[in-house]
């Protein structure tokens, strides 16, 4: 069958199945079009969000100068999924995105004709830049802003003052900055402006809460904390060790334990001394001894009359006189003893434990029935917990266990969701357009064919029955067409009754 026959055929059909065909046709060619769109379709990823208005701009310019294409929504940037990683790499080699603010590398282009105060104004603006930068690498942090005050330098050093700093930080969801990581923040920037205390910087979050300390207080705040702190590091320990104890007897997710304690922070020095009035030692002992000897004097009475010459005395032929003197100095010492006793700081004083236990579960009729632990297990547990805190009665420990019903479904780590959709895009990719031309084959381009086929019967004039014959002189009259129509159907229903009846549905369906 020819390409004329096909049109021929098309013409003598009824003007609906025309209108069928050709709808058919459009049809097709739209689906068809359609698909290839699709299939060619660019699948987008994000390649950038939560940037600046500057840093977003500077990625954008740099994206046109590559001629990629890019979508832009809020504050994300989206380019083809197959060349995020590359254009991150390559925008990070161009220094984009800076990272909230300019850094030194202003000072990259060397202008003329710069004033003092422009290099002044630059370098603050790069040493803010830099430090925002520096605290955006924490993990708990999103956006970070620094502010630097600078004093003019003075002669007089009575009016000398110091540099300030202010710094805004916008953490990411769910995260908190303990006081370790806020006084890193605050001795980063003081370390590295000249002149610059610790306590001239200030720390607040995007909600305007402060949490730099002022260290204008006095020092026992920080002590607070700090004590705060270890307690609160104690309580942990005993919970953490108390948990995987638990969990390792009654299961995963089926016993809280919570602790709290009483630690005594207050450091006492003591010095005793002692004596021993049993104990006597002797600490010294002196001696001296002391003799003398020499002439006698003259005797008598004193006076004028026994001295004057021829008078008598008595006792002339006397010996000479001598003398003796002891002293004796003994010093006892009594036994005496000093200790200087130092009680250290942050002593456990009493310790409550509390300790809830989930019951087991039987299933009946389809559904899971709380059983309650009897007695003797939690008298076991109990005596485990006492055993791993040391419980001490005397120093008023508590422990308390009980057994209560936990929810059905315990919540499990979460495992990584597979971007399933992902996967069923980029299948469909190519599937889509293999399941639609299947469809165009078997119900459009298939029935087309087949009813291009099957061949029009026009209505055929015998020459014999419309010609004159001569026969006895008459001339015989002209057969109407329709005529001749209604005795070829005849003919062709008796000849074939099934198709005839298939042709009279096909004419009743148009």
């Amino acid at each position: 069958m020819g390409l004329t026959d096909v049109i021929d055929q098309i013409k003598d059909w009824p003007l609906k199945r025309k209108v069928a065909l050709i709808f058919s046709v459009v049809l097709s060619i739209a689906l068809i079009a359609g698909i290839v769109m699709w299939s060619e379709r660019i699948d987008f990823q994000v390649l950038y969000s939560n940037l600046g208005t500057e840093d977003a701009g500077q990625v954008v310019v740099r994206l046109k100068e590559m001629k990629v294409p890019y979508n832009v929504e809020g504050n994300v940037i989206y380019v083809p999924s197959n060349r995020v990683y590359d254009l991150r790499l390559e925008l990070a080699s161009q220094g984009v995105p800076q990272g909230g603010g300019v850094g030194f590398e202003i000072f990259d282009k060397t202008q003329l004709g710069v004033t003092e105060f422009v290099q002044k104004l630059n370098y603050r603006r790069a040493l803010q830049g830099e430090l925002s930068r520096t605290i955006k690498q924490l993990a708990e942090v999103d956006q970070c802003r620094v502010h630097i005050a600078i004093p003019e330098k003075t002669i007089f050093t009575d009016r000398e003052q110091h540099p300030t700093a202010s710094v805004v930080l916008k953490l990411k969801g769910g995260r908190v900055l303990n006081n370790a990581q806020i006084g890193g923040i605050v001795h980063l920037i003081a370390s590295s402006v000249e002149g610059m205390r610790p306590h001239d910087v200030t720390v607040i979050d995007n909600m305007g809460t402060l949490l730099s300390k002022s260290s204008g207080a006095s020092g026992d705040s920080a002590a607070d904390s700090k004590q705060l702190e270890y307690q609160k590091s104690v309580e942990k320990e005993y919970e953490s060790r108390l948990q995987s104890m638990m969990e390792g007897v009654i299961g995963r997710g089926k016993a809280i334990v919570r602790v709290a304690t009483k630690i005594d922070f207050t450091q006492i020095e003591k010095t005793e001394e002692r004596y021993d009035p049993d104990t006597i030692a002797v600490r010294s002992e002196q001696r001296v001894q002391d003799k003398s000897s020499g002439p006698s004097s003259g005797g008598g009475v004193p006076g004028v009359m026994s001295n004057q010459p021829g008078s008598g005395q008595s006792g002339a032929g006397g010996g000479g006189a001598s003398a003796q003197k002891q002293t004796e100095s003994i010093n006892y010492e009594v036994s005496r003893s000093v200790s200087k006793i130092l009680q250290p700081r942050g002593e456990v004083k009493s310790v409550s434990v509390a300790v809830l236990v989930d019951g087991t579960y039987k299933k009946e009729k389809d559904k899971k029935v709380y059983v309650p632990r009897n007695e003797a297990d939690l008298k076991k547990y109990d005596e485990l917990v006492r055993a791993a805190i040391g419980f001490n009665k005397d120093r008023g420990d508590q422990v308390i266990v009980s057994n209560v019903s936990f929810e059905e479904s315990v919540e499990d780590i979460v495992p990584e969701k597979t971007d399933y959709m992902k996967i069923v895009s980029s299948v469909l990719k190519y599937l889509v357009p293999i399941i639609v031309v299947l469809i165009l084959v078997l119900f459009v381009l298939k029935p087309i064919i087949d009813i291009l086929k099957v061949p029009v019967r026009r209505p055929e004039f015998a020459p014999e029955s419309i010609s004159m014959g001569v026969g006895g002189g008459k001339i015989q009259e002209e057969v109407s067409p329709d005529e001749v129509v209604k005795d070829q159907v005849l003919s062709i229903v008796k000849q074939d009754p099934r198709k005839a009846a298939g042709v009279l549905k096909e004419w009743m369906s148009e």
